[in-house]
């Protein structure tokens, strides 16, 4: 979960008193082992109520990460 504003004692800038909803960040992924020094990692992350506002429409990012080791 991102940072969440649950209350304040003063007023800030801009910001409402409380964040009006909660989000979340949900990550998946799986490494595949292609041979003994190279891997690949596929993965999805998935972002709802964004800003924590329901409003908000979910996110999902797709990403792929490739390791080389010597």
């Amino acid at each position: 979960m991102q940072p969440k504003l649950t209350g304040s004692s003063g007023e800030l800038s801009g910001l409402p008193p409380r964040d009006p909803d909660t989000g979340f960040h949900i990550e998946g992924f799986y490494r595949y082992q292609i041979n003994k020094n190279i891997s690949i990692t596929p993965g999805l992350i998935w972002l709802t109520a964004p800003n924590h506002n329901e409003q908000n429409g979910d996110i999902f990012v797709g990403v792929v990460r490739t390791t080389f080791k010597i």
